[in-house]
């Protein structure tokens, strides 16, 4: 092998160097990792909180919307019931 050759090589302590850090990056990785599993798992928890929520609210305004449009059903009838005895008076 020509000398160029020989000094494309790393040598075995620069070899080792090169693999602990490596590992080191890989540990770091897999720390993150964790974090980043920890983070979704309590924010889908969160989301499905605040899914309840909504259907709750969903609910809630049902509800209501529904007695406000009862309401005005209620007071349209009477309306009408009243022209007719009007008209039925006259």
């Amino acid at each position: 092998m020509s000398e160029q050759g020989k000094a494309e090589w790393y040598s075995n302590k620069e070899l080792y160097e090169m693999q602990v850090a490596l590992s080191k990056k890989m540990e770091a990785l897999s720390a993150e990792l964790g974090k980043t599993q920890v983070l979704i798992r309590d924010y889908n928890g969160l989301r499905g909180r605040l899914d309840q929520c909504e259907q709750r609210m969903d609910e809630f305004t049902g509800k209501n919307s529904g007695s406000k449009d009862m309401w005005g059903y209620l007071v349209g009838g009477i309306g009408l019931l009243l022209a007719l005895v009007s008209y039925a008076v006259r």
